[in-house]
């Protein structure tokens, strides 16, 4: 019986606890929950009843059915009554750790029991420290006489390769000797230790805490090997230390731990990271870049933290140069910066912050040559998220910096793609701004877009754009996108369907093209739902909305996705901005909220389409985040949720 069915076949009997079958119809924790509700309604059992159980990415298993990684066990109800459950386990030769508190998940690891300090038994011993080693779940209390073992482990001098995880057994537990560290930390000890980074600092670190005296020795070789971290330069009282971790800097590595040190030793730290920062851009690299950023990061935590109140005032020091302000500039620009902060209890540091921080960039930049920004890192995807989601007052702001970062070399299609839609969406984009994709555009934009980007395809936008603008281009790029016939592309092909109007004979063979994707559930069903409303507005002339809301009546009924997907467009249409894509449902965009409530609101439009609508603000959880909305917003808006509900399901 492979150990799988055995942990399976355990929990199943295990009495008093319900045991939620993992599966792959499991796929997130949430889920896991879930199930256990509905089994337990199902079976009549009290609503506190208690269970257990895992979703599929936290399956612990190879395909034969070993337990390979530990098994993380998440569950419902009373505590100590799963905690019982799993202890079933233990004599079948599994260790059950964490559960300490109703949040915590337990963890199954397997376990062993080896009596002797012998080389024999060294697969037993490891496994067995597997479990000793989890400072995560555990520490498991040690067995009787399983402290001496792990010391005449430690002595032993044939099981070196397990030196170091039997002394991190015995440091978790207080329990490790001198005796012991002179072996560890012994010139033979120490090459052992070099397989594991992470736990020989630990121990040098304990050595120099308690005084030893080959602490200082062992500090020395890590220095050399570059794997002394910020516990052990930090407790090296030694001159070495600060270049030790000057040299780790350099690397990107312990920027805050060599500027700790640097300040204790009687330097400026903002100087001396000015001076880790030129030094490293003066060697270059391909990686220079993120390390520069590393020493930048560890500039404005010396102003007293990492918010953009302590980036501010790095940019007004006299002792940063100009071009280290900006690189600090973009980086605490990721995501956009607004007077107008929806923040539920913004400090006046923060709200004076937020207001010069626009201006502040620009100048910043200004002064190195590079024009404005655009208001966020379109890079980094909550930043090109929150972008779409202050369209108006990014787009108000930054104007010239989203038409700059266009040019931009080198750029992702994500990126491009909102950029485009910002602008587009704003009637904001121009013939100059679209011209230097003329001849790049296929290996630029007409690349497999991201999923998960909350804007049309970039190749979708461009078109869109080009024929808005009557460019001759228009067509030839369209037809140049409808004839590939590469998968990923289909969606792509079947947005631009609706996304330009090439008149009422190609609006009809789109709607006749569309019409099989749109209802048939296959791939592409959403970006043909939307291409249809685009067209069947142009043809029936009304608007987006009311196309895609009529769209969800004309739809079949199964599968039920088909409707929702259509009521999913009548929203998008309604957010603003061009109205070319719906993905999903942004459940937690206020945006998408308050344009659901306001389509599910509409008496023009049909009741069914609107209760459609209504499903999707249901689900919407905008306003269960701190800082979506102003508290009166909020407000409001549960309130409309609540007062159309009673409306459209009285």
């Amino acid at each position: 019986m492979s150990e799988r069915n055995l942990i399976l076949g355990t929990l199943r009997r295990a009495p008093g606890v319900l045991f939620v079958e993992p599966g792959r119809h499991l796929v997130t924790q949430a889920e896991v929950h879930d199930r256990a509700r509905a089994e337990r309604a199902r079976r009549g059992l009290p609503a506190s009843h208690p269970y257990l159980g895992w979703h599929t990415q936290a399956d612990g298993f190879d395909r034969s059915g070993a337990l390979v990684r530990p098994q993380r066990v998440y569950f419902g109800g009373d505590r100590a009554a799963v905690a019982r459950a799993l202890s079933l386990l233990e004599p079948h030769g599994f260790a059950v750790l964490g559960g300490r508190a109703d949040t915590e998940a337990f963890v199954l690891r397997r376990d062993a029991a080896p009596r002797r300090a012998d080389p024999a038994l060294a697969d037993e011993w490891r496994t067995r420290l597997d479990v000793l080693g989890d400072d995560q779940s555990g520490p498991v209390p040690l067995r009787d006489g399983e402290e001496e073992l792990l010391h005449a482990l430690i002595a032993h001098p044939a099981v070196r390769d397990l030196h170091a995880p039997a002394a991190r057994a015995l440091r978790l537990r207080g329990a490790l000797s001198p005796t012991d560290l002179d072996t560890v930390l012994s010139p033979d000890g120490l090459d052992a230790l070099r397989p594991h980074g992470d736990e020989a600092a630990a121990l040098v670190a304990h050595a120099l805490e308690t005084g030893h005296p080959r602490a200082r020795p062992a500090a020395t070789v890590l220095a050399e090997l570059g794997r002394a971290d910020g516990r052990v330069l930090n407790r090296w009282k030694d001159p070495a230390a600060v270049r030790a971790a000057r040299a780790a800097a350099l690397e990107g590595r312990q920027v805050s731990t060599f500027l700790d040190l640097a300040a204790a030793d009687g330097a400026d730290p903002v100087s001396a990271a000015v001076d880790l920062a030129e030094d490293i851009r003066a060697a270059g690299g391909e990686d220079a870049a993120p390390r520069v950023l590393a020493a930048a990061t560890g500039l404005v935590s010396r102003f007293g933290g990492s918010t953009r109140d302590h980036a501010l005032s790095a940019l007004r020091d006299e002792r940063v140069p100009p071009w280290l302000r900006a690189v600090i500039a973009d980086r605490w620009t990721r995501s956009p910066v607004l007077a107008a902060d929806p923040s539920t209890r913004p400090t006046p540091e923060t709200r004076a912050a937020a207001s010069a921080w626009p201006d502040t960039v620009d100048a910043v930049r200004a002064a190195v040559g590079l024009p404005p920004g655009p208001g966020f890192d379109p890079e980094h995807r909550p930043g090109r998220d929150a972008a779409i989601e202050l369209r108006e007052a990014v787009v108000a702001r930054h104007l010239d910096g989203l038409r700059a970062a266009l040019t931009r070399p080198g750029l992702s299609e994500p990126a491009l793609a909102v950029l485009l839609e910002l602008l587009h969406g704003a009637n904001a984009l121009r013939a100059q701004d679209l011209a230097p994709f003329a001849r790049t555009w296929r290996k630029r934009l007409f690349v497999k877009p991201d999923p998960y980007t909350s804007a049309p395809p970039a190749v979708v936008t461009y078109a869109a754009a080009l024929a808005a603008q009557g460019a001759d281009t228009a067509d030839r790029v369209a037809d140049a996108v409808l004839r590939d016939a590469r998968r990923w592309s289909l969606p792509v092909r079947l947005l631009l369907l609706g996304a330009v109007d090439r008149g009422r004979d190609a609006d009809l063979a789109a709607e006749a093209e569309l019409l099989p994707h749109a209802h048939g559930g296959a791939e592409g069903t959403q970006a043909a739902a939307h291409a249809l409303a685009l067209v069947r507005a142009r043809l029936r002339g009304t608007t987006p909305v009311a196309a895609a809301c009529a769209s969800v009546l004309e739809a079949p009924e199964r599968p039920p996705f088909v409707r929702r997907g259509f009521a999913n467009v009548a929203v998008s249409v309604a957010e603003g901005g061009s109205g070319l894509w719906a993905h999903h449902f942004r459940r937690n965009s206020v945006r998408a909220l308050e344009a659901a409530l306001r389509v599910a609101g509409d008496e023009d439009l049909p009741a069914p389409a609107r209760r459609a609508v209504l499903d999707l603000a249901d689900e919407s959880s905008a306003l269960d985040r701190t800082g979506r909305s102003r508290p009166e917003n909020a407000a409001r808006l549960r309130a409309e949720r609540e007062e159309l509900r009673s409306r459209l399901r009285a």
